[in-house]
């Protein structure tokens, strides 16, 4: 019985399995028989433990994109390649042009505009960096230090002074520049030609350069400043330091006296004590005698010019301009009184523009520069 019935689950699983691969076969013939492109695709995604055959899928897939896209940009790459290699062939010119550049740079040459400012057959001298050849102009003390001012400290820019009503000018263009830090001397010579005395000239030039008279034509200026345009108590009370060969000095009144009457009369104002401004001063121009308690009138007269310099530059004055000052005095006198001068100009600060008028050959050849007039 039970044989039986064994054989009929057989038959009967027999049968189911025929039907299955019969269904199976027709599906497929009908799947083959439809166009392609009709034909649709789906994933269904089983839970199976075989996890590495869906991601392998994946993976394939995705790399397969990577390398379709790749193909797709391969233009744009190229460009942007091309354009990187030219970026770098530019670096790398550059890159050369500057080492060529430092490699030039210490180079031991001299320097050019060393060599055109020196004059001929000079022994050459160090290479120098441009900031000391500067600091070696400006503190040199020589003629170079005028190179680099814009205006001269003072000067008289072709001045002429008429003469008397119907002869000729006591002064034609006279014309000269001079600087702080230097002496000056102004050569004045008696003119046979036209009849012009050396006072007349001397005279003339105080009036003009004291800015007590006006010339028919040109400018005396001071620095960037016409005089015949300032204020008298600017220009003889600060510009300007002058000493006439007359009323110098006050003669009822000591040397420091002196020198207080005439800061009280530049009415200007000063950081120290005016009596030790004043003794400063008159220490300054080599004033030997008692500095109070003493008339300057019954002093040598070298002492007295001493203190006719001190008295002006006690304003602060750079410019200082000098009638005759060693007329009357010895020869030892006149080294006393010029080496005053020639300190005043060359040390200190500020430095001086020291001007001498005379007609001393002799004296005019002591200073730096001498103008003939």
């Amino acid at each position: 019985m039970s044989d039986k019935n064994n054989d009929q689950e057989l038959e009967k699983t027999t049968d189911a399995t025929a039907d299955e691969v019969t269904s199976e076969t027709e599906t497929n013939d009908a799947i083959e028989s439809v166009p392609a492109d009709s034909v649709q695709f789906s994933v269904t995604f089983d839970d199976v433990d075989d996890e590495s055959t869906v991601d392998d899928g994946i993976y394939s897939a995705l790399a397969s994109a990577e390398t379709g896209a790749t193909d797709e940009t391969s233009e744009a790459e190229a460009d942007a390649i091309a354009s990187a290699n030219a970026s770098a062939e530019v670096t790398e010119r550059n890159a050369a042009r500057v080492n060529e550049t430092l490699r030039l740079a210490k180079t031991d040459h001299k320097d050019a505009l060393a060599e055109h400012a020196e004059p001929q057959g000079k022994a050459a001298e160090p290479t120098m960096t441009l900031a000391s050849r500067i600091d070696r102009v400006l503190v040199g003390g020589g003629s170079d230090d005028i190179l680099l001012k814009t205006y001269p400290t003072f000067a008289l820019n072709k001045v002429t002074v008429a003469g008397p009503k119907g002869k000729v000018n006591i002064l034609d263009g006279a014309n000269f520049f001079c600087y702080s830090g230097h002496a000056y001397a102004l050569l004045i010579s008696d003119d046979p030609d036209s009849g012009i005395t050396a006072d007349a000239k001397r005279r003339a030039l105080m009036g003009v350069m004291s800015g007590l008279a006006t010339p028919v034509s040109g400018t005396v200026m001071n620095k960037s400043a016409n005089i015949v345009e300032l204020e008298p108590v600017e220009l003889r009370g600060h510009r300007l330091g002058i000493v006439p060969q007359l009323h110098a000095v006050q003669p009822n009144l000591d040397a420091e006296q002196n020198v207080l009457y005439a800061m009280n009369a530049s009415n200007r104002n000063f950081l120290k004590p005016k009596p030790v401004i004043a003794r400063e001063l008159l220490a300054k121009v080599g004033f030997s005698e008692a500095t109070s308690g003493v008339a300057v009138g019954t002093l040598p007269l070298v002492q007295q010019r001493l203190v006719a310099i001190a008295r002006a530059i006690s304003t602060e004055a750079e410019v200082l301009i000098l009638d005759e000052p060693t007329r009357g005095l010895n020869a030892d006198d006149e080294v006393t009184v010029f080496a005053a001068l020639a300190k005043l100009a060359h040390t200190g600060d500020p430095k001086h523009c020291v001007i001498v008028l005379t007609a001393s050959r002799e004296i005019a050849e002591a200073a730096d520069t001498l103008f003939k007039i």
